[in-house]
């Protein structure tokens, strides 16, 4: 019986942890206060994550079993909730979402465990309800440090989703792909970032994702160079940078072009091709420089 309680100790201190945090919210609710981002109250919630990382380096083997996901985390989730709306970025909201609701299930199921933790079985793993739980904690709460760790990597997540999003509205062959998660939309995206970045409102992602795109004398650097000056050569000589990104948009869907358009906006279709073939190298390119990165910030952009 030693042998077990002591296995169980992760567990008991987690429940003793969880219902401070309990005691402590019904106090600032009968004094008619909403806790939010208290010193005391956040003390106390350190120290329950700080045990829910001990647990999941125990009991999640369908994960990586993280240890180092940190109060910081959700800190910034909540204040991600009330900062940004669903109309500003819906895949923000939901990842903020996710990492608060995956706390809750803990408390909650700790407090389940209170009631008969005899029920527990002291191998941690062998507990299906807890490794339920302890999944998307540490998928989203991993999702968390990465993209909310830094105002940088936020804005980063925020510009990428609301472009996604907006491509949604505007085709309908859009949606179709990305609900579908057909892979022509895993091309189209980074090639709508790379034609952004010509204007420098990427947010920084193209340099991020491929740093060679950035380092001085690289074939990357200067193919990028390269296509980037040409399409601002098309700038302005069609003196309307908003049509001509909408040719270019529609190009990557490969939605065919108007002639009028085209000789309205004085380009040819051989100029547009051109562009076109080498943004998608570039594009390829930051996909593939670092792919864990790249993938974790495309799914989490299209609420994967």
């Amino acid at each position: 019986m030693l042998i077990e309680s002591d296995a169980r100790r992760h567990i008991t201190t987690a429940i003793e942890l969880e219902e401070e945090i309990t005691s402590y919210e019904e106090r600032e609710k009968h004094k008619g206060k909403v806790v939010l981002n208290c010193e005391e109250y956040n003390e106390i919630r350190k120290k329950l994550v700080n045990k829910c990382c001990q647990i999941n380096a125990v009991a999640n083997v369908e994960g990586k079993g993280r240890d180092d996901l940190g109060i910081d985390i959700l800190v910034e989730a909540e204040s991600t909730v009330r900062r940004i709306s669903e109309t500003q970025s819906r895949a923000v909201r939901k990842l903020a979402d996710n990492i608060k609701k995956a706390f809750t299930n803990i408390r909650v199921l700790l407090r389940k465990y209170n009631k008969n933790i005899d029920a527990v079985d002291p191998q941690l793993k062998n507990n299906p309800e807890l490794v339920e739980v302890l999944v998307p904690y540490e998928k989203s709460w991993e999702k968390g440090k990465e993209f909310f760790g830094s105002k940088k990597s936020c804005n980063q997540l925020i510009y990428l989703s609301q472009l996604i999003e907006g491509i949604a509205e505007k085709y309908k062959e859009a949606k179709e792909k990305i609900d579908s998660i057909d892979t022509e939309i895993f091309l189209i995206i980074p090639c709508l970032v790379v034609l952004n970045s010509f204007d420098g409102s990427d947010q920084g992602i193209c340099v991020k994702y491929d740093p060679l795109l950035a380092a001085t004398g690289s074939p990357e650097s200067e193919q990028y160079t390269g296509v980037r000056d040409k399409y601002k050569q098309l700038q302005k000589r069609t003196k309307d940078g908003y049509k001509l990104y909408n040719i270019f948009e529609q190009a990557f869907f490969d939605k065919p072009w108007h002639a009028s358009v085209l000789k309205e906006c004085n380009i040819t279709k051989e100029e547009v091709e051109q562009i076109v073939h080498r943004v998608k190298i570039i594009a390829i390119g930051m996909q593939r420089y670092n792919p864990m990165e790249w993938n974790a910030l495309i799914e989490t952009a299209m609420e994967k």
